[in-house]
């Protein structure tokens, strides 16, 4: 029971509100149906570097975060063909910029990720620390 307790307050699910995570799933459902369209690749980008962009999470963990932005390879990637330059980048993006506006980098295990297609890393500022 008490790890039942610990494991749905780790859950994701329980890091949007209500409202967030209907239209997670909503929306969700409707990307799932054309899996030719890829809405990493469409979005809106906040902050461009020279392999990676910074975009804003169309579905935030609010319950849980202030700010909740994503960041993306620019080409379409599942992250196992990152080359080393953009491997590079990022860790000098982990040391430098990304340090200097967020407190956490989450990465999904395959298993659960939303977006399998295009490898993203959640970038989050917590409401609390």
């Amino acid at each position: 029971m008490e790890n039942e307790n610990l494991t749905s307050k780790l859950s994701p699910r329980s890091w949007r509100s209500e409202e967030m995570h209907e239209r997670y799933q909503s929306e969700r459902q409707t990307a799932l149906e054309d899996p030719t369209a890829c809405p990493l690749c469409t979005a809106q980008t906040l902050q461009s570097f020279t392999y990676w962009r910074l975009i804003d999470n169309k579905y935030p963990y609010d319950a849980v975060a202030i700010t909740h932005h994503m960041l993306l390879p620019i080409r379409h990637s599942d992250g196992s063909d990152l080359t080393s330059a953009e491997r590079d980048e990022l860790e000098l993006l982990k040391k430098t910029q990304l340090n200097k506006q967020f407190s956490f980098i989450l990465e999904a295990l395959p298993g659960t990720k939303s977006i399998p297609g295009h490898y993203h890393l959640h970038l989050i500022q917590p409401k609390i620390i």
